[in-house]
């Protein structure tokens, strides 16, 4: 009689907080086994001291979520006493001082000097998918000596227990960002524009002398990280009408967009100036700015074209 009350009394306490304790528990034991994964992974590779990344979505954006789940995997494996974590704080701020934005082998050299001040192993980040049956989560052990990863352990999260909040913040607040900030989106003012999901360019004003170019023109961080602008120095050119490439030469554009990179905080906006220089017996009016992107997409191109040039002697028109 008594096992059959108290069996009833484990039916009503269940009954009563159905969703949040099974949802906990759930993310729990989920998140642990991913902990576990790591925890192997690293022990591997004969690894201790990690620094846990900002988990990305699938376009690569860091989110209030992913930043969550790279701090609860960091002290969930601090927790277990078998590795040691870097303060993600300490972590990024060493990176941004290396000038890495981002981890792959373009930044191997810098990536490897941010290690070794921090002491850390390895790196590890994640890339969250959302799926019907909840979230995937694949998180990469990144070896710091080539930036390439070593070993990635894939797990899936429950849509409950603490990742609840972040979903009902990000369903209510998509309509708001996708409708209303494309209807007012202002009109960039200048003689040609490129935008894209991380920053936008405008050509402000293009000035002829003899032959050689200025360029003037201004960067826009769009993103929620810092970004860095960077491009190829002889495949970063403007062609005029009559199909004549004028190129940049290193000792005009030694502080250029193409030799140091222009670094961007979250909606900050800078200032470059591209010079080229051309044959002394080309006529040119009109022309096409190709660039090729090193950072921070590698090998992107994209052309802005149609920008009218103003001489030396006449007055250059320029927008706030």
């Amino acid at each position: 009689m008594i096992r059959l009350l108290a069996l009833l009394v484990g039916l009503l306490t269940l009954c009563a907080h159905p969703t949040s304790s099974w949802g906990g528990a759930k993310y729990e034991e989920s998140l642990k086994q991913l902990a576990d994964g790591v925890t192997e992974g690293a022990a591997k590779a004969k690894k201790h001291r990690l620094a846990f990344l900002d988990f990305t979505d699938g376009k690569g954006e860091s989110t209030p979520m992913g930043q969550f789940l790279a701090e609860e995997l960091g002290t969930q494996i601090m927790v277990a006493g078998e590795l040691t974590a870097v303060d993600r704080t300490l972590a990024y701020a060493t990176l941004k001082k290396f000038h890495v934005d981002h981890i792959d082998s373009a930044h191997a050299k810098a990536v490897q000097q941010a290690a070794n001040a921090i002491h850390a192993d390895l790196f590890v980040d994640g890339v969250i998918l959302d799926t019907p049956d909840g979230l995937q989560i694949t998180v990469r052990l990144i070896s710091p000596s080539n930036a390439q990863p070593i070993r990635a352990i894939r797990g899936m999260l429950p849509k409950t227990g603490p990742l609840n909040a972040f979903l009902k913040k990000e369903e209510a607040a998509q309509p708001v960002v996708h409708i209303e900030s494309s209807k007012e989106a202002p009109t960039p003012v200048g003689l040609g524009t490129y935008r894209n999901e991380y920053y936008e360019m405008v050509v402000r004003s293009i000035e002829l002398q003899a032959n050689r170019v200025k360029m003037d023109l201004t960067v826009e961080n769009l993103s929620r990280r810092d970004v860095k602008l960077l491009c190829h120095l002889q495949e970063t050119l403007l062609t005029d009408e009559q199909g004549t490439a004028w190129h940049q030469g290193i000792g005009d554009n030694r502080e250029g967009l193409c030799t140091r990179g222009l670094e961007l905080s979250p909606r900050r906006k800078e200032r470059a100036v591209l010079t080229f220089t051309g044959s002394p017996k080309t006529v040119a009016t009109q022309f096409t700015l190709h660039v090729r992107e090193m950072l921070p997409r590698r090998d992107a191109s994209f052309v802005i074209d149609g920008l009218k040039a103003t001489s030396s002697s006449e007055p250059t028109q320029t927008t706030p």
